[in-house]
């Protein structure tokens, strides 16, 4: 499959969508589910529950599905006293524990974005949340410091693993008080469905199934994943794109001579370090159509996470990139 044209004139590279698209399969369901809207969706969970299942390779017995991983976090907190999450990192943990009552504690990594050996504070009344690969630093934990993380509940956010050289936490042997959430927004490209999953042991599932909403998921955003694991291929062609265009991507950001550096991450982002202030490139390439993110509201000042996007949003950035090399030089 060919990288997807949007035929527009923006580049949006700031929240690490599909640079590819929607699964053509997942489009075409909810097209045909359009007409049965006022039926609620009837047998539609267990089936996408069971779908799921498969996918990963575990009973369906072991999945929870979520409204996105805000739901899996809300979900999960009520497993323990107090949140844990490394600092700089996904802001959504400590926001999730703030809405729920649940006091936070961050894990700050060091100057080689590493925590610390062995993780200390945490207790039989916490959970840890690491999202592995992390953002917005995009890098993976060691496994030994994952495996040091031995009181409470542990949750390991694979939303991004797809993209990295990293395989699944579910390839190892199942510890009690571990769990793993995938997404269906980045590797499946369906980030406006907000669907994701909770993996576990069997008996954790079945005390956070009664806490969740009556029929949680809307029929559209159900149809959807029918679709994307009808045409499991649709996945493996958005992360080869990934994979292909990345190092082109860190290359571009380099030759522009804009940035001190740049790191190639193993999510579909990387991060770049702008000789000028994160802010005024930003800005500069909002001016020019060309949204990316800046890091300082992820707790990582000065850098910036540049979703891989398809390869005519790298022209448009290759463009306004030297547009903005052009306005320093005049």
């Amino acid at each position: 499959m060919a990288a997807h044209e949007s035929g527009d004139h923006e580049a949006l590279l700031d929240w690490n969508e599909s640079p590819i698209g929607p699964p053509p399969m997942a489009v075409k369901r909810v097209i045909e589910a359009a007409g049965r809207l006022h039926r609620y969706p009837r047998g539609l969970m267990e089936e996408v529950t069971a779908l799921t299942a498969a996918h990963v390779g575990v009973a369906p017995d072991q999945v929870l599905l979520t409204a996105g991983v805000d739901e899996a976090v809300d979900l999960t907190l009520s497993l323990a006293r107090r949140a844990w999450a490394l600092r700089p990192g996904f802001d959504g943990y400590a926001d999730r524990a703030a809405a729920n009552g649940k006091p936070f504690h961050g894990i700050q990594l060091d100057n080689r974005w590493q925590p610390p050996v062995p993780p200390s504070g945490l207790g039989d009344g916490d959970i840890v949340y690491l999202a592995q690969p992390g953002n917005p630093i995009g890098l993976l934990l060691p496994d030994e410091w994952i495996d040091a993380v031995t009181s409470g509940h542990l949750l390991i956010d694979e939303t991004y693993l797809d993209f990295s050289s990293r395989p699944s936490l579910l390839t190892r042997p199942q510890r009690p008080g571990r769990l793993v959430y995938r997404s269906f927004s980045k590797a499946a490209g369906l980030a406006g469905i907000r669907v994701g999953c909770l993996i576990g042991e069997a008996a954790t599932i079945a005390r956070l199934e009664p806490l969740r909403r009556f029929m949680p998921i809307d029929a559209v955003s159900l149809n959807a994943v029918v679709g994307l694991l009808e045409e499991p291929d649709f996945m493996t062609q958005l992360t080869s794109h990934v994979l292909q265009a990345r190092p082109v991507l860190c290359a571009l950001l380099r030759s522009s001579g804009l940035f001190a550096e740049v790191v190639e991450c193993e999510t579909n982002f990387v991060l770049a370090r702008p000789t000028d202030t994160a802010r005024d490139i930003t800005q500069r390439l909002d001016q020019n159509n060309v949204r990316v993110k800046d890091c300082a509201v992820l707790g990582l000042p000065g850098w910036l996470r540049i979703s891989v996007g398809s390869w005519d949003d790298h022209i448009r950035l290759t463009n306004a990139l030297g547009r903005v090399t052009t306005t320093e030089k005049g």
